[in-house]
């Protein structure tokens, strides 16, 4: 794993990980398998045994339909009934696939589509940077607050929006969960217990 995160020009493994540990979607993402099928070439795997893993049959050459305007896939769940399976779980519940300009969201991420995942922002304890019922676009796959930023975590009760640090030299790592709007207070986990779901890359708010 770590080798073909190393190939994909991914310094983190867990990212890739992702894809052999816990994805559970029926195929794979095309732009993922486009990017292994050069790597796993070099291995004597064919590639279209690659692209059969991402629902294409035959040689690879074929794609499959894209939405409109070549536009991203995402998929909006609801946090209430995904809060005990995480983001990226079984149990999630999709309410929505959003097609989004590819351009778009690429000058702020590289995340794979299948990675990405809309939700809407529950309570107040993010205002006034987040409003309640906002909107957000979150990373699934980036759940390392190494830099620091917003992030969904597991509270023990369910799926909340929080800034995440981690407390420099802690062993095992700590991290500092906080709230912008002060009438919460922070407090702290172990990077373990702290649950992070995902990184907070983009919101919608209408004005």
């Amino acid at each position: 794993m770590r080798e073909v995160a190393h190939a994909l020009g991914t310094e983190n493994a867990s990212t890739y990980q992702h894809y052999e540990d816990r994805f559970r979607r029926p195929f794979l993402p095309l732009e993922l398998v486009q990017k292994l099928a050069p790597i796993f070439a070099g291995k004597g795997v064919e590639a279209a045994e690659l692209y059969a893993l991402a629902g294409i049959d035959g040689s690879g050459g074929a794609v499959r339909p894209e939405p409109p305007d070549g536009a991203l896939r995402i998929e909006e769940l609801d946090v209430r009934a995904s809060a005990g399976d995480g983001l990226t779980g079984e149990a999630e519940k999709i309410v929505a696939q959003w097609q989004i300009p590819t351009e778009l969201v690429r000058a702020y991420s590289t995340a794979p589509a299948a990675e990405l995942r809309i939700i809407t922002v529950l309570g107040d304890s993010m205002e006034p940077t987040l409003q309640a019922g906002q909107r957000v676009l979150v990373d699934t796959g980036d759940r390392t607050p190494s830099p620091p930023g917003i992030f969904v975590v597991w509270d023990g009760l369910g799926l909340v929006v929080k800034r995440v640090q981690a407390i420099a030299h802690s062993e095992p790592t700590r991290v500092k969960i906080t709230s912008d709007n002060p009438k919460y207070e922070h407090y702290e986990r172990s990077l373990a217990e702290a649950y992070i779901q995902g990184r907070v890359i983009g919101q919608w708010r209408w004005l």
